[in-house]
Parts: structure tokens; C-alpha cells; sequence
């Protein structure tokens, strides 16, 4: 089943033009990262990324037949600390830009043509970043755009690649995958962003902390032993993505599912709101920036429209709970640590695990559009001690 022949340029149109790359429009973000590591690292390859992440991007690179390694993180914003890394038998890296915080890709990307190793970007949190004028997803050999993020479209996703060869190949990949479009899918899709927006503008607090579970939006992971084990297991004895799809569903179960015109349509119009808001998001940005307790990174990128702004803040289950009350609703949570959560049956330990487990238990990533509204709280927060470095 194709997609380009129902207006895939205009779906790819915003991050083609700002990237400068040729861009695939994918049901998911998820999907697009898959295909990437498919298509573009040798199977086996041992693959390099950060233990504070979605385990999606864990399942996706398990999915392509790649070997997970935990890398050091930076406790300024969990991305990859490039000083520590140790480069051997390293095939491919996933740079994931978390919350939007492109972290030390210049670096990274640098050691990476170096060294001839595959960096793809994990850039769901970071469609409008740029990094001294150079948009994310241009960096490596591939960049995976989330349209549920930023233009809060409900499903859909870019992949941007480097030449108009590798997309037409991946393309052919993606589409032998696709499965039949659900307009009842494509109708609850829509319908969650929406209400959330509702939501969130009528400054409901109780309302908004049950619609945001009813809907979804509070990402959260739970440590399972047995989850590890069975996705070993699947990995030792298939090869296709198919296979992976009770793993890969995770939180967002048509992941591989094509899009009916209602659904693209409603993807060409929440980009262009995302468009809209990106000054509202800065100026949001800017004023969580000047926190004793924002996260050193921020300050850096405070003129960048980030999709979340973290905060360490010392009791986050108190933040979060006072955040509440006002209607300030937490998400993307990314806890524990992918390493703590699968373990080596599934990845490599990386070499600072004190501090990934660390971040992931005070991080308070904050919406930079629901700023003004959460500063009384976020005012009053003070920062815990920072883990030491080995």
C-alpha cells in the first residue's frame, strides 16, 4: 500500500524545506526510526544511545536486528556525553535530542564521519530546533520527525534522509509494512490532540489531570523483568517488524498503520500551528531558562521552541502533584533508565548508570506553553545534588 500517491509532499513539505533533505512521511516517528536502522546499519551492528530515552527507540533498533549499548549521559540534559564514550565495536549511534535539546551533536556527528559510523537522529521532541542556524535531522544520515509532538497531529511522522535515492529505497521498505487505514482510528487520533487543547485553554485542573489519562498523554514506563525476556526471545527468533508489533504498539498502537485523507489533511494543518506557536514556545522557554533548577542545556537553547523544558528539581512527585492542582499536567517521563528496565539480556550497561537513574528520577519537563501558568509552583523548587562523574 503507497502513500506518496495521496500528497506525501505536502505532509513533508515544512521539515524538507527547513532540513534542505528529502523527506518520507511515516505513520509514526517510531516507524521512520525503524526504518532508518533497517535500512542503514548492518544487522548485528552494535548501536550506541542514550538510556534516557522512550524504550520505543530501544524496541525499533531490536526490531532492525542491532545490539543496544547504554552510552554515558551528561547530567546537564541526558543526552550523549561524548567525552566518555568508548568507540569500540561501535556500528551506529541514535542521537536523541530529548525534550528537544540537541545535547553535543556537533560533536557527536563529528566523531561519527570520523570514526564511519551510522548517526541517526531521534528528533520526535525536536521539530523546530536548529543548532547555530542548522536544523536537527541534517546532522547524521537520517533524522525521525514526530508529528504527535510539536504539531500535536495525533499519528504521523517525517523521516528525512540525505539523498532522494535513499528515501525512494526506504519508501519501498515502509510500504510493504504498511497495514490498511482505520477511519475510527484516524477519528480518535484527531480527536485526543483536540481535546487536550480544549482542555488545557479552559484552565481545568482535576478535568485536565483525568483527561490526560483517559487520553494517553502521560508517558510513563514500568520496570518488568519478563518484558526483557520475552522481547529477547522474539529478537532470537524473527527477523521481520511484524513480529515486533505488540512491543513496537506501545502507547500508540497504529504505529505501522497508512493514513486515509482525513488524518494527512489534519497533519497539514496541526504543522502549521506548530509553525504558529513557535514564538509562544520560546517565550515560554526563555522564562522557565532563568530557574535556579532548569537544567543547565536549556540556557544554551533558550531561543529554540524545545517541546519540553526539564527541570531537577529535589521531590519531583511533590512538583508534579502541586503542578496539578493548576492544571500544569507532567508528561513525557521516561523512567528508569533503559538499562534498569531490560537489562543485558537486551542492551550493553553504559558507563554512568548513577546518572541516568539520577535525571530520571527528578526531571520535571515542563510544557514551555503552559509556562506563565506554572511558575508560582516552579518558583518554589529547590535542586538536588548533583551526581558525581566517574
Amino acid at each position: 500500500m503507497r502513500l506518496r500517491e495521496v500528497g506525501e509532499d505536502a505532509l513533508t513539505w515544512p521539515l524538507t524545506r527547513r532540513t534542505g533533505r528529502p523527506g518520507l512521511y511515516v505513520p509514526s516517528a517510531r516507524l521512520g526510526l525503524y526504518l532508518a536502522l533497517r535500512g542503514l546499519v548492518p544487522r548485528g551492528s552494535r548501536i550506541l544511545m542514550s538510556p534516557v530515552n522512550c524504550e520505543t527507540v530501544l524496541f525499533a533498533a531490536v526490531a532492525a536486528g542491532l545490539r543496544p549499548v547504554m552510552a554515558p549521559v551528561s547530567p546537564d540534559d541526558a543526552t550523549i556525553d561524548v567525552d566518555l564514550v568508548d568507540w569500540r565495536g561501535i556500528g551506529a549511534v541514535v542521537a536523541t535530542h530529548m525534550y528537544g535539546l540537541p545535547g553535543q551533536i556537533e560533536r557527536l556527528a563529528a566523531e561519527c564521519d570520523r570514526r564511519g559510523v551510522v548517526l541517526v537522529e531521534d528528533c520526535a521532541h525536536a521539530y523546530l530546533t536548529e543548532v547555530d542556524g542548522r536544523h536537527v535531522g541534517t546532522f547524521g544520515a537520517a533524522g525521525a520527525f514526530s508529528l504527535s509532538k510539536h504539531p500535536r497531529a495525533g499519528a504521523g511522522g517525517v523521516l528525512t534522509v540525505a539523498d532522494a535515492a535513499t528515501r525512494d529505497r526506504l519508501a519501498a521498505l515502509r510500504d510493504g509494512l504498511l497495514t490498511a487505514p482505520s477511519t475510527g482510528g484516524e477519528a480518535r487520533s484527531m480527536l485526543g490532540p483536540l481535546l487536550r487543547d480544549a482542555v488545557y485553554a479552559l484552565r481545568l485542573s482535576t478535568p485536565a489531570w483525568r483527561a490526560a489519562r483517559a487520553l494517553g498523554i502521560e508517558a510513563t514506563h514500568t520496570s518488568d523483568d519478563t518484558r526483557a525476556r520475552d522481547l529477547a526471545a522474539t529478537a532470537a527468533e524473527h527477523e521481520e517488524l511484524p513480529a515486533f508489533d505488540r512491543w513496537m504498539s506501545v502507547g500508540s498502537g497504529g504505529y505501522r498503520t497508512a493514513h486515509g485523507p482525513l488524518l494527512r489533511r489534519f497533519a497539514v494543518r496541526r504543522q502549521r500551528t506548530a509553525e504558529r506557536e513557535r514564538e509562544r514556545r520560546v517565550r515560554g522557554v526563555r522564562l522557565l531558562a532563568e530557574l535556579p533548577v532548569v537544567a543547565p542545556s536549556v540556557r544554551r537553547f533558550a531561543d529554540q521552541p524545545l517541546f519540553r523544558v526539564p527541570l531537577i528539581v529535589e521531590d519531583r512527585d511533590a512538583a508534579k502533584a502541586a503542578l496539578e492542582r493548576r492544571g500544569v499536567i507532567t508528561t513525557a517521563l521516561y523512567t528508569p533508565p533503559l538499562d534498569d528496565d531490560f537489562g543485558p539480556a537486551l542492551a550493553e550497561p553504559g558507563p554512568t548508570p548513577e546518572t541516568a537513574l539520577w535525571w530520571t528520577r527528578h526531571v520535571l519537563p515542563v510544557d514551555p506553553l503552559q509556562a506563565a501558568r506554572a511558575l508560582p509552583v516552579l518558583r518554589t523548587l529547590g535542586a538536588p545534588v548533583r551526581p558525581a562523574i566517574r
